[in-house]
Formats: structure tokens, sequence, C-alpha cells
């Protein structure tokens, strides 16, 4: 079986590495995984010509909207966030999946982040940030501020929350004070010419900081704010999310929580 992750760019995706990993920690025999890089006039190309080849495939950006129109099929969480991250095939059908909030969900609960009550600011406005904020919700958190640099971008995700029936969600201003997490969507830090200043909110020392960010241990965002207690890129949203992709591929469940630290470790080992 094959199959592949399209993005752009996609040069930094470990995605090829960590599915090798999955496969041997699941016994998964004669699967192969590769990483396209698409322009973005060359979708329409990749699902007329290439994606036959494929027996289900990864999304990333800037596509994840953009597939859905070649879907025969969504489910219910990937309709309502309007994006997909997963494809697969099935009974001649091609069916959209969302496995990102679920790798967002285990993030929160592997690493002990309680999120109902609290106050959560959202680097980002892009389809992560709306992953990140349907996440919040069901979780009950208590207030979402959303900054990004289109005020445009921001008040589309402010509009989601809202019609999800949350109505606590504002943009940033320099009026507030502190925040209990704050998670960056973005993906600022993933080039070394990239700068920091957009991050420039105000964090205490108890303020809980995610990075989805999953290719350094201590990103640009985790590195500007040293007194903070709880540090957590995104590894594990990026390990889950890629075990629920292939169990949705091969229609089965896996249970690999006692391997996730060796996969994790792996993992790290490829990065440096």
């Amino acid at each position: 079986m094959k199959f592949a992750v399209i993005g752009n760019p996609i040069d930094k995706s470990l995605s090829p590495q960590l599915h090798e990993i999955l496969y041997n920690k699941l016994n998964i025999l004669n699967c192969s995984f590769e990483k396209i890089q698409l322009e973005n006039d060359k979708l329409d190309n990749f699902f007329k010509n290439d994606f036959d080849f494929f027996s289900g495939i990864n999304v990333t950006i800037p596509f994840k909207s953009k597939v859905v129109k070649f879907l025969d099929s969504i489910d219910d969480e990937a309709k309502i966030l309007g994006n997909v991250n997963c494809i697969s095939k099935s009974n001649n059908m091609i069916c959209g999946f969302n496995t990102d909030k679920h790798g967002f969900d285990m993030l929160l609960n592997k690493n002990g982040i309680v999120v109902e009550g609290s106050s959560c600011i959202v680097l980002g406005a892009g389809s992560s940030s709306k992953t990140v904020v349907k996440c919040l919700i069901d979780q009950r958190v208590g207030r979402i501020i959303i900054k990004n640099r289109s005020i445009n971008n921001a008040h589309d995700i402010q509009n989601f929350a809202l019609s999800l029936g949350f109505n606590n969600i504002e943009l940033f201003n320099s009026d507030f004070a502190s925040f209990d997490i704050a998670i960056n969507t973005t993906p600022i830090g993933m080039y070394n010419e990239d700068k920091d200043n957009f991050f420039d909110i105000p964090v205490g020392k108890n303020t809980t900081l995610i990075d989805l960010i999953y290719t350094s241990r201590e990103t640009l965002f985790l590195k500007k704010f040293e007194q903070c207690s709880q540090k957590v890129n995104g590894l594990d949203m990026f390990i889950y999310q890629a075990l629920k992709s292939i169990e949705i591929w091969r229609e089965t469940n896996y249970n690999l929580d006692s391997q996730i630290e060796s996969v994790r470790k792996q993992l790290e080992n490829i990065k440096c």
C-alpha cells in the first residue's frame, strides 16, 4: 500500500519517517509513505493523474480546505471545520477526515493540560487555528483570544466560534494582561530567518505554552518565554494524528500507548 502527504512547503515534514516508525511498531508490512510538494495550481492535476496511485493521503497547508471539492463524503468533524487532513478510499468513494483535532485532543490529554474554564490565546487564524478553537470549545474553555496579522482572517475564526454557540471570543489587543494557555498555530519559527516579534504577548510563569511545530523541542515561540513552567511542542499531536490516519486507511484500531515514548525518542533522534 502506498501513502503520501501533499503540501507546500513540505521540506521540513517528518511524516515519511514517522510513518515508517509507526509501521514497524504496528507490524504493518508492505507500506510506503512519501511527501509530495505541489504548486498551488497543480492540485487538480494531482487528483486527476496521480491520486489513484495511492491508497490514502494526508494533506497539509495550504490544501486542507481546497481538497474538499474532490471528496465524495466528509466526516462530521471535518465538515464542521471545513478542512481535511486525511483522505481515504472506501467502496469506490473518496472520503475526507480531520485527524488533527484528535491529535490536539491527545496532546492536551497526554500532557495533563486542563482547558476547562481557562483563558486561552490562539496565535494564527488558519485551518490549524480553527481546529484548535474547536477543541478548546469542546473542552469547555472559558475565554478565547485570537491574534493574527490579518484581521479579516481573525474575524473568520471569531465567527466560526460564534457559529458553534461560543460567544466569549475576542481579538487580541494590548489591554490583555495574561493567559492561562498560549497556543501557536502558525508556521513562524520553522525557518531560521523567522522573527519572534509576532509572539509579543503577555504571559506569566504559570502560562502553559503550546506550539504546534514539532520539528524542534525548543521552538522559536517556546524559547521566547523562559519563565513559563510548562512548554509543549506539537510532537504528540503529530504522532496521534498520523496514528489515527493509519487506523482510517486500514480500518483497524491500534493501541500504541505503551510505545509512544519510544516513537517520540526515535523522532527526536531523527531531528538531531
